[in-house]
């Protein structure tokens, strides 16, 4: 049986994998030009390591790798002002994404990861916009129909390779 210090240090080891992740993918699709021209849309590949954290380390761990990625993301890519955009779409997904999975373990049946996948890339998209607007004015709320639409094929996406990083990850442990 193993120790509470072990329990933590592998814990911790794994949420900075995590992080690490996040970070890395969210540098990668950052080399990459938006899914359609003139709309700042993306896949949001590192949500892929927050609905990992989510199912593997629980509602504390999904918010500290989010958080990271919120913050360390857009410093790493040279756009400090992307922060509060990061922190206020990060924010909403992650409250999304957790009622869900509350939701999913209570009730499996009632809910997959894909779809808590989908909820967070809605409300992310959500946050950024109601960022944009309060910084830049209410034209970027014309981005709206176009933007949420989007979350759903990208979420759905997201969240199915979120399950094969699961499955992959369990297998290794």
């Amino acid at each position: 049986m193993a120790s509470r210090t072990d329990m933590s240090a592998r814990r911790l080891t794994r949420m900075a994998i995590l992080a690490a992740l996040a970070l890395a993918l969210n540098y990668i699709e950052g080399l990459f030009p938006p899914l359609l021209p003139g709309l700042p849309v993306k896949l949001g590949l590192a949500n892929v390591a927050v609905l990992a954290s989510l199912e593997l380390l629980g509602y504390h761990g999904a918010a500290l790798v989010q958080l990271a990625r919120c913050i360390l993301g857009p410093l790493i890519g040279g756009s400090p002002v992307g922060i509060l955009y990061s922190l206020a779409g990060g924010a909403l997904s992650l409250l999304a994404m957790c009622a869900l999975h509350a939701l999913k373990r209570r009730r499996p049946a009632s809910i997959s990861l894909i779809g808590v996948s989908v909820a967070g890339a809605f409300f992310h998209s959500l946050g950024q916009l109601l960022m944009g607007a309060a910084l830049a004015g209410p034209a970027v709320l014309a981005y709206f129909t176009p933007m949420e639409l989007l979350s759903v094929p990208t979420g759905l996406f997201v969240g199915l390779l979120a399950i094969l990083a699961i499955r992959i990850e369990k297998v290794v442990n």
